[in-house]
């Protein structure tokens, strides 16, 4: 086998070992999501929501209460239509319209099918203890949180395909996913969800972005070249 053969079987092996561990990463999120739900309704999960609000309340400060408030405002509707928009446009100055057209695709996506699942389970928002902002609308799972993931880590899929440097896209993806992390934790720390709500916010955006990629993204691609 010369160099070359085996070094595309390497890449083919690489590739095969990639998209295992995608479907196995699936997989499990959607398991730990159906667990979470059936969790709230047998009240089997309460004691870690329980666990996670009286964790979360030990570090309550009036500074830290403007700072969540403005982070949870930043993942809101206006504040990531205004992320979007901002990314649109600087994608489309690049000329990469069709990453533009992808992310925010993706984000459509997200948002319909969040809406639909707080339809679906129609879980009340917390009405007890420190609730520090008002909400309205159906709890389970997380929209912040489900919508942030979805569009914060396709991002960070498009900005390791694109960017060549490394140190620029190593700091880049690390500040992409602290951002949906505080948004998730600002959730939880403003008494708006239940943890639960998050976690399974969390999982569902990972499982959509991961969908997304593997098989609308690619149509996107192909279809501008």
């Amino acid at each position: 086998m010369s160099k070359e053969q085996k070094e595309k079987k390497s890449k083919n092996d690489e590739k095969a070992r990639f998209s295992n561990l995608k479907w196995i990463i699936v997989v499990i999120l959607t398991i730990i999501f159906i667990l979470l739900w059936v969790g709230t309704i047998t009240g089997v999960t309460d004691k870690i929501d329980d666990f996670i609000y009286k964790s979360v309340e030990g570090i309550r400060s009036n500074f830290l209460t403007v700072v969540l408030i403005g982070i949870t405002e930043l993942g809101g509707v206006i504040g990531l239509f205004l992320v979007l928009l901002v990314t649109v446009i600087v994608l489309c100055k690049k000329n990469k319209t069709k990453e533009a057209a992808a992310i925010t695709l993706n984000l459509v996506i997200s948002t319909i099918t969040y809406v639909i699942l707080k339809n679906i389970f129609q879980r009340q928002r917390p009405t007890t203890g420190n609730i520090l902002i008002d909400e309205v609308g159906f709890s389970f799972p997380s929209g912040h949180t489900t919508n942030n993931v979805a569009f914060y880590f396709f991002a960070i899929y498009l900005v390791c395909i694109n960017v060549k440097n490394k140190k620029i896209r190593n700091i880049s993806c690390i500040i992409l996913a602290i951002i949906p992390c505080l948004i998730a934790f600002s959730r939880i720390y403003l008494r708006v969800h239940y943890p639960t709500d998050v976690i399974a916010g969390f999982c569902l955006g990972i499982v959509l972005v991961i969908l997304f990629t593997t098989f609308i993204w690619p149509r996107i691609e192909k279809s501008k070249k």
